[in-house]
């Protein structure tokens, strides 16, 4: 990691389907996404793209690529804190 770098969330991988996706970006309707079809279907492109091989993906990475997202002005903060409140419940329900 660089020196400006900070750990926020987990770093432990867990397994994400692509329904485990779509169900957490679509489905659950983040109000930032609701209007905008378009960023939805990129973060979720972007989250399933990011996965390892063994379809296994971080808290941490999830919020890098959405950072990136952000920094590249194609998602709002918004979005992005939408989401990884979410997703952060969605692993809390899976490891439960």
């Amino acid at each position: 990691m660089g020196f400006f770098s900070s750990v926020k969330y987990s770093t432990v991988e867990h397994y994400l389907t692509e329904h485990d996706v779509k169900r957490v970006i679509t489905y659950i309707k983040i109000p930032t996404l609701a209007s905008h079809p378009e960023r939805d279907r990129l973060i979720q492109d972007a989250i399933l793209g990011r996965r390892r091989g063994d379809g296994k993906i971080s808290l941490q990475q999830i919020y890098d690529v959405l950072t990136s997202l952000k920094n590249a002005n194609q998602i709002t903060k918004y979005d992005r804190a939408e989401v990884m409140k979410e997703m952060k419940l969605f692993y809390e329900q899976k490891d439960a």
